[in-house]
């Protein structure tokens, strides 16, 4: 029997901005290799969440663990070692070409200027062929589609080789089908790196297809967290969402998926 290990924990987190409450008491456990959906409607906290687990907003001190110890013990560097994040906007990047700026996932790992060795190199290689982009290496980034940037920020943070991944709203400026292809490409890093993946969707048929565990917030606080059998519910998508749905289940090639078709009010 596989034992559980919780790489990621909250006990009652609270954050605020002013005197506007974001979170509420959030209790979580996030366990090695599991992948992990992050969903709510605008303002319900997902990508403030995402941001205190990463250590870039401020919490107080026994309020998230990585790896059983407080973040807060955690330099920059170390928690860049742990956790990749790729925000929702990126800064913008112009006269720099796609590999360097991949590569850029190597900083964690510097130790004296920009100067990548042999495993540096292999690892940006892996992370660009892995995200298809390879044939992109000498173009310069500001010149490429909004699909063809995203991939290039995903293969950056693939290069950064942490065990837990944080992706907020992955599949922005995609197409249908290139969402889809990200979809499998982050099942594949849990499946055959064993990564931890969290991440952020709006869409819930993504959660759908590849979430071991599901977390859906609401103003703040957690609606309900389980598998997406429990928790992706005709009754949860009108209490968060404020709207009627039919969940469908289909069996198809011995997996069940749910289509989510909106219902006059």
């Amino acid at each position: 029997m596989k034992m559980v290990i919780n790489v990621l924990t909250t006990k009652n987190l609270n954050f605020s901005f002013g005197k506007q409450t974001i979170l509420n008491g959030i209790s979580i456990a996030i366990q090695e290799g599991e992948m992990v959906s992050l969903l709510g409607p605008n303002g319900s906290g997902k990508s403030t969440l995402l941001r205190c687990l990463a250590k870039l907003y401020a919490t107080q001190k026994n309020e998230v663990y990585l790896m059983g110890r407080p973040i807060n013990e955690y330099s920059k560097k170390e928690m860049a070692q742990n956790i990749a994040f790729l925000p929702q906007v990126q800064e913008p990047v112009t006269h720099m070409k796609v590999w360097d700026l991949v590569a850029f996932g190597r900083s964690p790992y510097q130790k004296f200027g920009w100067v990548y060795s042999g495993e540096d190199k292999d690892i940006i290689s892996w992370a660009m062929d892995y995200m298809h982009i390879i044939h992109l290496k000498d173009k310069y980034v500001n010149e490429l589609s909004g699909g063809e940037k995203q991939r290039v920020w995903i293969a950056m943070i693939l290069a950064q080789n942490t065990p837990i991944i944080f992706l907020d709203e992955p599949s922005t400026y995609m197409d249908l089908k290139h969402q889809w292809d990200l979809l499998k490409i982050i099942n594949g890093l849990k499946e055959e790196f064993n990564k931890t993946i969290v991440s952020v969707f709006h869409d819930l048929n993504h959660a759908l297809e590849i979430s071991d565990k599901v977390i859906l917030l609401k103003e703040g606080h957690i609606y309900a967290t389980g598998s997406t059998k429990e928790v992706i519910t005709e009754q949860a998508i009108e209490d968060v969402y404020d709207m009627k749905a039919k969940v469908c289940h289909l069996n198809i090639e011995s997996k069940s998926h749910c289509l989510i078709a909106p219902l006059g009010r």
